[in-house]
């Protein structure tokens, strides 16, 4: 095998490689990215069970704040206003807690697929860069050995003598002369 054979071989392993480790980078970004937005999709969820409870309760406290203003048995009673604004401030508290954290593990992962998909591309890019400066590998030229051979065939010599005297097989000899029709 010449050498320029094997580079290409190796070059071809080697962005095989690559390109298969990338494809299982990729995997495993799908997949934390799938998880996330499991995650993301059960907050969603939530939010909307909290706001539907938050509507119950806000419900609920319009017609106790109507029975306690209707009653006006103490002066020391909320506002409706003023209740429903420290509900509110609950709710937003505990939506805090519970959703930026995956919002922001979210923001995160993005963040670091678009670096792998922009090193990707770098690497690629470089490789072809790379690439561009190997040229087109052409076969060895055998014509000179093989009329060598000929010769030394249609001066008497057997394929033993030649293959001995050229330093190559007998069997390459033999191949010549067949190729050649001259035995």
């Amino acid at each position: 095998m010449s050498i320029d054979l094997l580079i290409m071989i190796s070059l071809a392993l080697l962005i095989l490689a690559g390109l298969a480790w990338g494809w299982m980078t990729i995997q495993g970004l799908q997949n934390k990215l799938s998880n996330h937005t499991k995650s993301f999709d059960k907050l969603m969820q939530i939010n909307y069970q909290l706001n539907k409870e938050l509507s119950e309760l806000k419900k609920e406290l319009n017609s106790v704040a109507m029975t306690a203003a209707s009653s006006s048995r103490s002066g020391a009673a909320f506002s409706l206003e003023e209740i429903t604004r420290r509900i509110d401030a609950r709710i937003n508290e505990a939506l805090a807690s519970r959703v930026m954290p995956m919002l922001e593990s979210l923001r995160r992962l993005e963040s670091s697929v678009d670096d792998f998909t922009n090193d990707h591309e770098e690497r690629m890019l470089d490789l072809e860069e790379r690439t561009k400066s190997i040229g087109k590998i052409t076969p060895p030229s055998f014509s000179a050995e093989e009329d060598k051979i000929e010769s030394l065939f249609n001066a008497g010599k057997s394929a033993e003598e030649i293959a001995r005297d050229m330093h190559i097989t007998v069997g390459k000899v033999n191949m010549v002369l067949r190729l050649r029709k001259l035995i």
